[in-house]
């Protein structure tokens, strides 16, 4: 595999699991330096080949926690990848501000408070690459997940912000959107449908290419919008999802 993270360090955030897991391998096959953020200590198994730490995107002193580990332990950050987040259901009118908060607090203000301590580290490292995690119902209405979407379509007009605010110190960020993919939180909406077999074919069947998408897949893209090979790239929302943005 071609190496095009050698002497890069890069953070991922919810490597635990799905796609910060997949990505992190990816990071590090091709030759970063990964520090995982992990939900909680029961992950770190899943990490145990890479430096972990865990990290609560929600709280600022984590962020700088996390940031000042990467750059005491391993020189600096180049590469930021903002993975954690959760997914809830929930109509207009079925969501109340509980669950509003909820999600807005671990997609939103976390992804924002990552970039934001994560600039300055980036920017002393001559520049680098940040990418945040979207999601397909950025671009699509997506009924019944109200607060996921608006919590999503802010990842995505952050992106854009910065990507103009940063860009004269080398740093680019893009975000990515992807349609299903096989991870728990996939996992966690087919255990809740009566029929889950039915459910599952539907997930599927959203996709023109007919079928969801392996966390690996995903990972590539991410790989590539942080790698050098992407240097003309900034602000962009990548669909990752089988055709569906299509229609």
């Amino acid at each position: 595999m071609i190496k095009r993270f050698e002497g890069k360090v890069a953070l991922v955030t919810g490597a635990g699991t799905g796609i910060g897991l997949a990505t992190a391998r990816r990071l590090a096959d091709e030759g970063a330096t990964v520090v995982a953020g992990i939900v909680e200590k029961g992950q770190a198994e899943a990490v145990a080949g890479w430096d972990s730490l865990v990290l609560d995107v929600r709280l600022e002193i984590d962020w700088d926690r996390a940031i000042a580990h990467a750059e005491a332990a391993h020189g600096g950050l180049d590469v930021l990848f903002i993975n954690a987040g959760i997914h809830r259901l929930g109509t207009a009118e079925a969501t109340d501000q509980a669950l509003w908060d909820e999600v807005m607090a671990v997609n939103l203000w976390g992804s924002f408070l990552g970039c934001k301590k994560a600039i300055p580290a980036i920017r002393r490292r001559g520049g680098g690459a940040i990418v945040n995690l979207s999601s397909i119902n950025a671009l699509k209405g997506v009924a019944g997940m109200a607060a996921y979407n608006t919590s999503k379509g802010g990842i995505r007009a952050m992106t854009m912000g910065l990507a103009l605010e940063i860009i004269d110190d080398g740093i680019r960020v893009n975000c990515v959107c992807p349609g299903a993919v096989d991870t728990p939180i996939i996992d966690g909406i087919v255990a809740q449908a009566d029929d889950k077999d039915a459910m599952l074919r539907t997930i599927n069947a959203r996709h023109p290419i007919g079928r969801m998408a392996d966390p690996e897949e995903v990972a590539a893209a991410i790989a590539f919008l942080a790698s050098d090979d992407a240097s003309y790239m900034t602000g962009l929302a990548i669909p990752i999802d089988g055709g569906r943005s299509i229609y």
